[in-house]
């Protein structure tokens, strides 16, 4: 079979998840593939979990080099495989069924300008509940995942859309998408986020470009959710949210489309926090706002980044607005 997936999961002390995760990748059927995987320095039982996957090409870290610069590395261990045409990013705590490669490949091979893809990913505990089937950027520029929480719709309620990204627990980037992007010098996800909100400043970045991303509900997978924070911290997602999202924006946002999203800034900015004191209590707004402060003072170190992306911009801005919209746009 030609066009191999390449799939790439990062680990951090998850080895309770893990091998739910690699029997069902080793489950794909339909495509040739390799499965990458790097420990972010863990110190719980990966590596004993890990000596019954001899095929997992396994790379050890003594380090947690976060997921941004940790898939990094995956994904250019993978790219060194001429073979390799598709990058597909799993979360350890994520799920897919059977022909969940198949039927993104199978979508892209069919489709020109094909940049990244995602299915149909559903709660691992539950699934009538949607996890995500994509990720857009709000009214104020804050990106979010559709669908989350949501019933899932009965047979024939989804259909293929173009959307504004994808969310990394269980996407696919296409290798001429990956090898084309400017701003590279930080990696295909900016090392400068560590994580949060590096996939929707890849997609972005992408969108800018003129590459489409696509929401496919024929590929099902499953996500357990941010595994990982929760064993940091319950504020920890907060922090580095509020961190890294003015840099994503500032990167990547057309002046006209700036101006264009001002007047939703601020009430936009009073709802989010509103959700994050009934979910988190009335701390996390006040970590949030403090988190937001200190990712604006990081701006300046983004500024050639944003020369660099806005020079390779290839679309319109009356369509990244239309994009933006959290339902996609028809194919």
């Amino acid at each position: 079979m030609t066009n191999k997936v390449a799939f790439c999961v990062v680990a951090w002390n998850n080895a309770d998840v893990l091998p739910v995760c690699l029997e069902s990748l080793q489950a794909q059927s339909g495509v040739d593939f390799d499965i990458y995987l790097l420990d972010n320095g863990s110190s719980d039982s990966t590596r004993t979990v890990l000596a019954d996957y001899p095929h997992v090409k396994v790379t050890w870290s003594s380090t947690n080099h976060g997921f941004a610069r940790g898939n990094n590395i995956l994904i250019r261990q993978a790219l060194d495989d001429p073979n390799v045409q598709y990058v597909a990013l799993i979360n350890s705590d994520a799920t897919l069924d059977p022909a969940w490669a198949s039927s993104l490949v199978d979508f892209a091979e069919s489709h020109a300008n094909v940049g990244s893809l995602q299915g149909l990913t559903l709660d691992y505990f539950n699934h009538a509940v949607v996890d995500s089937t994509h990720i857009f950027v709000n009214s104020f520029l804050h990106p979010q995942q559709q669908g989350f929480g949501e019933p899932r719709k009965p047979p024939g309620g989804y259909y293929p859309l173009k959307v504004f990204g994808v969310n990394a627990a269980a996407c696919m980037y296409t290798r001429t998408m990956i090898e084309s992007l400017p701003d590279r010098q930080h990696g295909f996800f900016d090392e400068r986020f560590f994580m949060y909100v590096e996939d929707a400043d890849v997609s972005y970045r992408a969108l800018i470009c003129g590459w489409d991303s696509w929401f496919v509900p024929d590929a099902i997978a499953y996500h357990m959710g941010s595994t990982s924070t929760k064993k940091r911290g319950s504020e920890y997602s907060l922090k580095m949210i509020g961190r890294n999202l003015p840099a994503m924006v500032y990167k990547n946002t057309p002046r006209g489309v700036f101006r264009r999203s001002i007047p939703h800034v601020g009430l936009g900015l009073i709802k989010l926090l509103r959700v994050y004191a009934e979910r988190n209590g009335i701390k996390a707004p006040v970590m949030f706002t403090l988190a937001l402060l200190r990712g604006f003072t990081r701006i300046p170190r983004f500024t050639a980044s944003r020369r660099q992306i806005m020079a390779a911009k290839s679309i319109e801005d009356d369509y990244l607005m239309r994009i933006f919209r959290q339902d996609g746009v028809l194919g």
